[in-house]
């Protein structure tokens, strides 16, 4: 990652935690969208002329009050997201090695509006991109741990417990 990305990072960080902070507004799911196309930006993998590869498997780490507010709806907002995501992808030429999962997991070290994103590239055990409508999944093997992201005030720091 280049040094001006690193700055644009932080300085983000900076101005949206302290914003956070001092507004103690909540995480809004918009935001944790912006966050997810960064974080297919930020760890795009050019893997020959035509195919750029993003992860394809998002972890929303959320303050306590957020998740307890957003998790009644983990499951249609995690596949909004990933269509979001999805919409997002085909815009830039990205692909992705399996199908697109967003997660929603509590994070206690993080303050009501502050969230952090991980995420990373799996690949599905078949040769498709996508498993077929109505079809069932087969499970998906880790190729690619990709670095955390951040959201407001995040610095890209392992996630709690590690």
């Amino acid at each position: 990652m280049g040094v001006m990305k690193r700055f644009e990072q932080r300085l983000e960080g900076l101005v949206n935690g302290t914003f956070a902070k001092v507004f103690k507004s909540e995480v809004q799911p918009v935001e944790i969208a912006g966050a997810l196309q960064r974080e297919c930006d930020n760890n795009a993998q050019i893997w020959n002329r035509e195919r750029t590869v993003v992860p394809n498997d998002f972890i929303v780490e959320l303050s306590a009050p957020d998740y307890e507010r957003l998790s009644p709806y983990s499951g249609q907002l995690g596949d909004e997201l990933a269509g979001l995501v999805r919409d997002y992808a085909k815009q830039q030429r990205y692909t992705f090695m399996g199908p697109i999962k967003v997660h929603l997991e509590k994070a206690e070290d993080l303050d009501t509006g502050l969230y952090r994103v991980r995420s990373r590239t799996l690949a599905s055990s078949t040769s498709q991109p996508q498993p077929p409508a109505g079809g069932r999944q087969q499970p998906a093997q880790p190729q690619q741990q990709q670095g955390p992201g951040q959201g407001r005030g995040g610095y890209g720091y392992p996630p709690a417990g590690a």
